[in-house]
């Protein structure tokens, strides 16, 4: 069936149908990312049916079939050459039988239906011609009209008088490529008056102003099919032949790959306007890589630090333009990209060094730039020649580093800092980094991108079809053990040596639950560790006189109390600060900073501690990672970024005691502000990950609450307990600001309902009052407590058959440790399965699936849906009942963003499209020789056929 658009008549009114002809011809080629077709568009009287026949004698241009207004081609003899021929034909002069295809009564999973919204009048014969001019000429390159009356040529005048729709990159306007043939030919073999047609055609030369290029065949019509069309075969190939060259030339040559998702974009658009339609190929092909906009502050940052270093201009040029060469993007268009994206970006950075030569340095960074992209090839990946030129800078010039820009790309904020003290973003990990053999996710990095030097590290990242798992610790003072108790018990429940890094991609912590993080991330301790040392490390932070051990009376412990209270406000400190920072630097490291190679972890958890400005009060956080995505400049808390190294906060530096920060101005414990960072969590797990969506699963933690009805109520009615300032005192006492609980329901109220599910509050009712925040003597009874954790934390393409589809993939284990969570859920689930949450069963959950030798886990599915857009919820089952995995529900078109399967433009990180993925365990084997082919043998069988 060669049908391709329709035009149907519905209740509504008219509808465009696609039947994804294009989709299927260009699937059928050898390798369409690297060919370059051209259409052809055959209009007009019958006659076009013996020129096709003449022009392509190897396709079947007379099949019977739902034809349509529209109908493609693919050439056979040039569909395995790099410019292949589409070629379109139509009777689009006349209305007669249109919409009579019935082409819904074949529905394929690519046919799609367009609404049209014509504003200007719904007559079937202009929405045609708008269809025509608007969205089928824009993308022809020859257009071939077949007249032999005069009232053709009136016809094809009011196609061609139609302002056509505009394609542009970025703000620059894709010249107007169409080439219009006007082929002349006889009704029928007698002699007919050739005055009237022939005026008519000069007419419309001079009205329209348009090249229109005659090939008159009215007296060949007694040669053979092929000799009579001999010259528009000849004609047709020449002006193909310039087209392709101005193209190539201005860097608008598209391939089949690129055209077909520009296409499907165009043909989006008429449900919202026909009338202006614009298309922005710029916009399309950069919508996955929005985090790939080179900024100018990275650049601002790089040129002061090579400007300190006395780099030589020439070599500044050359690693700003190595640097681009990573981001450009379609390659062949990396002037244009340079131009519309780049250009302005370095003229704004460069102009803060030297105002007269922003200009030439732009040019000379575009020469570089088109010099590196010539050294390119199937074998030298971009990731090669930036390589090469970075470990070249920078064994010239020594250390350049920065803790706010990624070096490697000039692109993003960095996230992990390696033992050279160079930083890297994600992206960058994926793209010089190597997968590692431990687990899911995970990319060593053997060598630094920029300096050469051993750094040998593993850096986990989010997968693409996983949202994060987030982790928020209250602050509480001795309070903290209740915390840990509840974090032993997660850790117990799960088993298998996993610890709570292993566990969550974001944990935020205020006060002591930043310390508990800390040594949970950066000291590599388990919950249980944590909980066994807690008591000697809040003894020694908390355990000064005026605690209750030392005061026996009560009269006499009041006393001493708001004696302590007044010495403490006088003095700006209630316990000894030199002690305090002693005990923090012994427990933390005296030397370790807030973001540092030694606080990247490999487990890939980024680490949020709140703080506060005393200034004002404000809510401040300082962390191991930037963040991706960009922050809002009025926000409720400040992101604390150092300018230098030396203004990296050290870690002990970020509880309790307030001390000025070097380049930030003075600070305070966070729990006066934020006790329970949840919201702040939120935000900064959507900057982090801001393709991620939403969350898989919150789970906040408190330091202790009271029965419900505890309240501390007398008969008497003090004058002073009942003034001003106390009772202000006891409202900020219970404001979410101070009271943890009260932070984490204000917190839920901005969450919307369909994603609460999936946000768990953890904490341990006290039967009395709680204790003081530095009541020590609390701690033994603390300890003896019973924690226990809820069980609700325990947590390839479709194809279409028969109107269905049918979705294969896996379910994988991102952790390093799959088989022994496997196994833990065995023993406590005896039979789990794991299912649809519709009752369908994918198979059991058993340790078959997976290598026992490195522990990798895989669990191949099958699911069966009646669209892409239905979404599905996998559970684990036992015992009848059904607890969802991380992620769900999701729809299988869904996944298939996630995972960059529609890329059509290319991904971020340079990864190649190969769907579906191979995987495999991470044993090592015996490998083979690669042979790499620049030019991709065709994948499908070819039908051979009769001439």
């Amino acid at each position: 069936m060669a049908s391709w658009l329709d035009l149907i008549s519905e209740a509504q009114g008219w509808t465009l149908v696609d039947t994804g002809r294009l989709e299927k011809l260009v699937e059928g080629m050898s390798h369409p990312h690297s060919q370059y077709p051209s259409l052809i568009l055959f209009a007009g009287n019958a006659s076009r049916i013996k020129a096709l026949q003449a022009l392509f004698p190897r396709n079947n241009i007379t099949r019977r079939g739902p034809a349509g207004f529209t109908r493609l081609h693919l050439s056979t003899e040039t569909a395995e050459s790099e410019q292949p021929l589409l070629f379109a034909e139509g009777s689009l002069l006349r209305h007669s039988g249109l919409g009579g295809s019935s082409l819904c009564r074949w529905p394929t999973e690519k046919l799609r239906r367009y609404p049209i919204f014509h504003g200007r009048t719904s007559s079937l014969r202009d929405i045609k011609e708008h269809v025509i001019s608007k969205l089928l000429l824009p993308w022809t390159q020859v257009l071939c009209f077949f007249v032999n009356v005069a009232a053709d040529v009136q016809k094809v005048y009011q196609v061609l008088d139609i302002p056509r729709g505009k394609i542009k990159f970025g703000s620059q306007l894709v010249p107007n490529s169409l080439r219009v043939i006007m082929v002349l030919t006889r009704k029928d073999e007698r002699e007919s008056d050739d005055t009237t047609l022939d005026h008519s055609i000069k007419r419309l030369k001079e009205d329209l102003k348009l090249q229109i290029i005659t090939v008159d065949l009215r007296g060949r019509h007694l040669l053979s099919p092929t000799a009579a069309f001999e010259p528009l075969r000849r004609e047709v190939l020449s002006q193909i032949q310039i087209t392709q060259r101005e193209k190539t030339d201005q860097g608008f040559a598209f391939s089949a790959q690129h055209l077909c998702t520009l296409w499907n974009r165009t043909i989006k658009q008429i449900n919202t306007s026909l009338e202006n339609l614009t298309i922005d190929c710029l916009k399309i092909a950069r919508e996955n890589h929005q985090l790939n906009l080179v900024s100018r502050n990275h650049i601002e940052v790089f040129l002061n630090e090579a400007a300190n270093s006395g780099c030589e201009v020439d070599d500044i040029y050359v690693f700003i333009a190595s640097a681009f060469l990573l981001n450009a993007y379609p390659p062949s268009m990396h002037h244009i990209v340079f131009k519309e994206l780049y250009e302005q970006e370095l003229l704004e950075a460069w102009s803060k060094q030297a105002m007269s030569m922003s200009r030439s340095a732009c040019r000379s960074v575009l020469a570089h730039l088109n010099t590196l992209f010539n050294e390119m090839s199937p074998t030298k990946p971009s990731a090669i020649v930036r390589k090469r030129v970075a470990t070249g800078f920078f064994q010239r010039y020594g250390g350049l580093y920065s803790t706010n820009s990624c070096f490697i790309c000039l692109c993003r904020a960095p996230e992990h800092m390696m033992a050279c003290r160079h930083t890297i973003c994600d992206i960058c990990v994926v793209i010089f980094g190597m997968p590692s053999r431990s687990a899911e996710y995970h990319y060593d990095l053997k060598h630094c991108p920029l300096c050469n030097n051993d750094v040998k590290i593993t850096i986990q990242l989010l997968p693409p079809t996983k949202g994060p798992l987030i982790l928020s610790l209250d602050g509480g003072g001795i309070r903290g053990i209740i915390q840990l108790g509840l974090l032993r018990s997660l850790e117990r429940r799960l088993g298998g040596g996993i610890t709570i890094p292993h566990i969550f991609d974001l944990c935020a912590g205020t006060s002591v639950g930043g310390l508990n993080i800390m040594d949970f991330i950066f000291n590599k301790s388990s919950a249980g560790q944590s909980f066994h040392k807690f008591p000697e490390l809040a003894r020694k932070i908390f355990g000064s006189p005026g605690t209750s051990q030392e005061l026996s009376a009560l009269s006499i412990a009041k006393c001493a109390l708001w004696i302590k209270y007044f010495t403490g406000f006088l003095a700006d400190g209630w316990y000894d600060g030199n002690e305090l920072d002693n005990v923090l630097q012994e427990e933390l490291g005296l030397s370790r900073r807030i973001f540092d190679f030694g606080t990247t972890p490999s487990t890939g958890s980024r680490v949020a501690v709140i703080t506060s400005r005393i200034s004002d009060g404000k809510a401040c956080v300082l962390a191991n990672y930037r963040g991706m995505g960009l922050r809002d400049i009025e926000s409720a808390y400040e992101f604390l970024i150092p300018e230098t190294q030396a203004h990296n906060p050290f870690l002990w530096e970020a509880f309790f005691k307030a001390k000025k920060l070097p380049g930030f101005g003075s600070f305070q414990d966070g729990g006066v502000r934020a006790n329970n960072p949840l919201a702040i969590a939120l935000k900064e797990s959507a900057i982090i990950w801001p393709n991620a969506g939403k969350h898989d699963l919150i789970v906040s933690i408190g330091t202790g609450s009271t029965a419900d009805g505890v309240v501390s109520e007398t008969n008497c009615k003090s004058a002073i307990r009942d003034s001003a300032v106390p009772r202000l005192i006891r409202a900020f006492m219970a404001s979410p600001s101070m009271d943890g609980e009260q932070g984490f329901f204000e917190a839920l109220n901005f969450v919307p309902d369909h994603m609460r599910a999936d946000i768990h509050r953890l904490d341990h009712v006290l039967p009395a009052h709680l204790p003081r925040l530095d009541d020590v003597s609390k701690l033994t009874e603390l300890s003896k407590l019973s924690f226990s954790v809820s069980d609700n934390l325990m947590d390839q393409i479709p194809l279409l058959k028969q109107g269905s589809f049918i979705c294969q993939g896996s379910i994988l284990c991102k952790g390093p440790r799959p088989r022994s969570v496997i196994r833990q859920l065995i023993e406590e689930l005896p039979g789990a399965r794991f299912q649809v949450a519709q009752g369908i069963d994918l198979g059991p959950i058993d340790e078959d699936h997976g290598c026992y030798e490195c522990g990798y886990y895989r669990k191949k599915v099958s699911i069966t849906v009646n669209s892409l857009e239905e979404r599905f919820i996998i559970e684990i089952a036992s015992s009848g009942a059904g607890q969802r995995i991380g992620g769900f529900p999701k729809s299988a078109k869904e996944l298939l963003h996630d995972q960059q399967v529609d890329s059509h433009f290319g991904r971020p990180d340079h990864a190649i499209i190969a769907w579906p993925r191979q995987r495999a365990c991470f044993c090592l084997r015996g490998t083979r020789r690669v042979v790499q082919f620049a030019d991709p043998p065709s994948i499908i069988k070819k039908r051979r056929r009769c001439i």
